[in-house]
């Protein structure tokens, strides 16, 4: 298949003709950057179903975001603390997907500190057309108290949310199974998390089906709640069906 239109080509294959809409196989159609947003009052309205990916400073939030939208938009930088503003994309007619600010910046900055945290309890307080927030999380160095911080901050705000572990391919099978099991012993304080982790790699591609998968259902919550056909579900795993908690 030609992906015209797009500057990588895509990194993971079988991608159902449902999915494939969603992302979009034109130009015109590929993930676009609306706004950015440092308050609530500057963050475009709400209407399509919105995806959130947060994590640490630096932990390849926007990498995750380009590799799964077969698409460059996503502003990335080795740098640190880049992102420091609520960057709002579209796949349009479909899914708002939304990079949050890595709270390693966030944190890291006392005088920004209780700034950025007020904000992200507004937006996920507020934010009715928020359907789920990806909380990335480095598979090189596993489950950190900054990351328990920002569940708990889901948790009190009543987000539904799920991990997605990334850069897995620079992980020893061993290491990577116990951060696993390690976090995996986490969730289930949380009643808001979903107690499945996503494993995935923006590098080689792997695991990408399964997020992506999960983006198109998400996409559809607000269209009529149409399933995903079994014939179009990745080849590796089918998408287990899940009933969404109420927010």
């Amino acid at each position: 298949k030609s992906f015209k239109g797009f500057a990588r080509p895509p990194l993971y294959i079988d991608i159902p003709a449902p999915v494939m809409d969603m992302i979009g196989d034109r130009k015109k159609d590929k993930l676009t950057f609306i706004a950015g947003a440092m308050n609530m009052e500057a963050m475009p309205p709400a209407g399509l179903p919105e995806v959130a990916f947060c994590g640490r400073s630096n932990v390849g939030k926007s990498s995750i975001i380009n590799a799964v939208t077969l698409s460059t938009t996503a502003r990335s930088s080795d740098k640190p603390g880049m992102t420091q503003e609520f960057n709002f994309y579209v796949l349009p007619r479909k899914l708002m997907v939304v990079d949050m600010p890595g709270y390693g910046f966030a944190f890291a900055n006392p005088h920004k500190m209780e700034t950025w945290k007020l904000l992200f309890e507004r937006y996920m307080q507020s934010r009715k057309s928020l359907k789920r927030v990806f909380v990335v999380i480095d598979a090189r160095h596993g489950f950190k108290e900054n990351d328990k911080a920002f569940m708990d901050q889901l948790e009190r705000t009543r987000t539904l949310f799920q991990v997605v572990f990334t850069k897995c391919d620079l992980v020893h099978s061993d290491d990577l199974a116990r951060r696993h099991t390690i976090c995996m012993e986490a969730l289930q304080g949380y009643g808001k998390g979903m107690k499945k982790i996503l494993m995935v790699s923006a590098y080689t591609g792997a695991g990408l089906n399964d997020l992506v998968a999960d983006m198109y259902q998400l996409s559809n919550k607000e269209q009529k709640k149409r399933v995903l056909p079994q014939q179009a579900l990745a080849p590796q795993q089918a998408l287990e069906e899940r009933a969404e908690p109420s927010r």
